[in-house]
């Protein structure tokens, strides 16, 4: 330890350890009168100063601490990651920035004391310690004392320490207060007693390290309040399944089927309860207890399977490739491109847990799901006129903040039920009040404004009602290089049990195809279920009721040609859709044509061939207008393209002569007429 030997009486010192006196004899002091003095030089500690000392408390704290985290990993069952950012990361910092101000502070002691005096010089000496000294013995026994006082404080709060890093709080509200959607949602989940880090990091340095480079990122983009909102999917970033999920869930061992009730209500006055039965086929890939078969199969495979998706969202799948274990590769495209094309742009990801259950602890309800719950379990009173159809109402209304949906929501059914069924508000204004704490709630737990977060921001893709989900490559359109699809067999995934009654009950269940409540043609029967169910209000089951463009143009009320004063097409009050499409027939021109002979069948001769020439003329119309269309302009030219010519071909050709007009008078003025 460095030491200073100062003289007494000038101030002088040595390097030595001892001051030479005047005469230059070693050792005495200077003369006063005939006698000799013996001379004890002062040593001052540079040590002792308050900046070395504290980091001498840091680097004993940090060790101490260090010491009580190491033993936490040892005797946890299950790796922690934030206790290897406490104990690998922060507490060596610690310790190490006390290691750097001990030695600062001894020169800074030493620079004031040569300002001081510029003769003094350093000399590095070790304390000596002596216990029979009462100052040292005094300074030990405080020393011990501190120690084993500071034993159980720092005990105490590494456990504490160890306990908050591993909490959801931590996750989702001390370091991620931006995080409240996801950190609604998963305590609502049957996550919700898992560790966020079990999920998000896992085990092992590698993701470890890269999680935390990532926070660093995110934590500055917090403080200078520029993160995106809503937040990006985690799915992209998330390390494979097989290192975090498939700790607890090993799909290789799933077997057989499960029994799934899914209970549905109408948006009618009466609430009406319909329930669907199912058998979901888990399956799994383990023989020895069950059949190779099944969902869970894609993840049981000795193969691999890959994609690419186009989007962040990872929802449009243009391209997946299967490799099996003899290293045979079946390439499936939906882009209608051969399979030995090189492959489209996108990010590429091997399929794992991930890409069905993607939003296994952060689910977002749609209004008509979480509704569909609150009215089964008797949350929501279901003999309350229409208040299914109501509360989707009250949901899906834009409000900027929480304390306004909680204003709204409230003034929206208590209005309903006063103005169409007095009675019920009179009688039953608690069962009315109840239902609106309830639809609140339904709001708080999946809708939030702050960060423009709703069922629609993050697509569930496990089945496939609300979002594309498996039909994103289970649809039929992904075709192999042996021309053979990815299967759209129903029958792959589920067994629907469908109710046989008898005499008024139901006496068994019988397996067969999906019962859909309204009956569809084989046409409609194709779609998707998310192309009609969005999980908010419902599409009325009628040809406009999803055909809104066409049918708005036809009607003239289309808000897109407002401005060009539009008429209803003649024939829109008197002909109906069905009247021209059989939904169960391929759309052409020919089986519109015979539709309209049915009924003009006495006048063959005037109107045989019209249809025809109708559609010639609307599509030169419009080659003409694409041709000539500007940029600004050719919005307005889709929305025509969508809607169909023939659904108002009047009304058609007056947008077509606007905007081919609109095209000539902006080249003419972009054209130099002279210098």
């Amino acid at each position: 330890m460095a030491h200073r030997n100062v003289d007494e009486k000038t101030g002088t010192s040595s390097a030595g350890g001892q001051v030479p006196n005047q005469s230059g004899t070693e050792g005495a002091s200077p003369v006063t009168g005939n006698q000799e003095v013996p001379y004890r030089p002062k040593y001052v500690p540079l040590w002792n100063n308050v900046i070395t000392i504290a980091g001498l408390f840091l680097v004993a704290m940090a060790i101490a601490l260090m010491l009580t985290f190491w033993l936490f990993t040892v005797v946890t069952p299950t790796p922690n990651p934030y206790i290897d950012i406490v104990g690998y990361l922060i507490l060596p910092g610690v310790m190490v920035f006390g290691l750097v101000i001990i030695p600062s502070g001894i020169f800074l002691k030493s620079w004031r004391l040569h300002r001081r005096d510029p003769q003094l010089r350093l000399a590095f000496r070790f304390p000596r310690v002596d216990l029979n000294d009462p100052a040292q013995r005094r300074a030990a026994k405080y020393l011990v004392g501190s120690t084993f006082a500071l034993i159980p404080v720092v005990g105490v709060s590494g456990y504490h320490g160890y306990h908050y890093t591993d909490s959801a709080e931590f996750c989702a509200s001390a370091c991620h207060s931006v995080m409240k959607p996801q950190a609604t949602t998963y305590e609502h989940s049957a996550h919700a007693r898992v560790a966020c880090a079990e999920c998000h990091i896992g085990a092992g340095a590698s993701w470890f390290v890269k999680s935390k480079l990532s926070g660093t990122r995110q934590v500055l983009a917090m403080w200078q309040d520029s993160f995106p909102r809503p937040i990006p999917p985690a799915i992209t970033a998330l390390r494979p399944a097989q290192e975090t999920c498939e700790r607890c869930h090993w799909p290789k061992k799933f077997f057989g089927a499960q029994l799934r009730e899914i209970v549905r209500f109408s948006s009618d006055e009466q609430n009406t309860r319909r329930e669907i039965d199912m058998l979901l086929k888990t399956g799994g890939g383990d023989e020895s207890i069950g059949r190779a078969e099944g969902i869970h199969l894609h993840m049981a495979l000795a193969g691999r399977i890959e994609y690419i998706a186009t989007d962040d969202r990872l929802q449009e799948i243009p391209w997946v490739k299967y490799v099996d274990v003899a290293g045979n590769e079946w390439i499936y495209r939906s882009d209608g491109r051969p399979s030995s094309d090189p492959q489209p742009e996108g990010r590429v990801r091997s399929l794992d847990c991930m890409d069905c259950h993607n939003r296994p602890a952060h689910k977002f309800r749609s209004p008509q799901d979480a509704l569909d719950i609150f009215l089964e379990v008797g949350n929501i009173d279901t003999t309350l006129p229409f208040i299914k159809r109501e509360a989707v109402a009250a949901l899906l209304r834009s409000y900027p903040d929480v304390d306004t949906a909680n204003k709204q929501i409230g003034n929206h059914l208590t209005q309903f039920y006063r103005a169409n069924y007095p009675e019920v508000w009179a009688t039953r204004k608690a069962s009315v009040n109840y239902a609106i704490d309830k639809v609140r709630e339904i709001y708080h737990q999946n809708f939030f404004p702050s960060m423009n977060v709703d069922w629609q921001t993050y697509p569930d893709n496990i089945g496939h009602f609300n979002s594309p989900g498996c039909f994103r490559c289970h649809e039929g359109r992904h075709i192999n290089q042996r021309g053979e699809p990815i299967s759209h067999d129903c029958k792959i995934c589920h067994t629907f049990l469908n109710p046989v009654e008898h005499e008024g009950r139901i006496a068994f269940h019988r397996e067969g195809e999906f019962i859909h409540p309204y009956e569809l043609d084989p046409r409609h029967a194709a779609l998707r279920c998310d192309q009609c169910h969005s999980g908010g209000v419902l599409k009325p089951p009628t040809c406009a009721g999803c055909h809104t463009v066409q049918a708005a143009f036809r009607a003239g009320t289309l808000a897109a040609f407002e401005s060009f004063s539009v008429t209803p097409e003649p024939m829109a009050d008197d002909v109906g859709c069905e009247d021209c499409h059989d939904p169960s027939e391929p759309t052409s021109i020919e089986a519109i044509n015979s539709m309209c002979m049915e009924c003009h069948e006495d006048e063959e001769a005037r109107f045989e061939g019209m249809l025809a020439s109708w559609k010639q003329e609307a599509d030169q119309l419009l080659g003409e207008v694409e041709a000539r269309v500007d940029e600004e302009s050719r919005p307005l030219f889709e929305v025509l393209r969508q809607a169909g010519p023939l659904h108002n071909l009047e009304v058609t050709r007056i947008i077509a002569r606007a905007l081919a007009e609109g095209s000539e008078r902006q080249e003419h003025l972009q054209t130099p007429t002279g210098p």
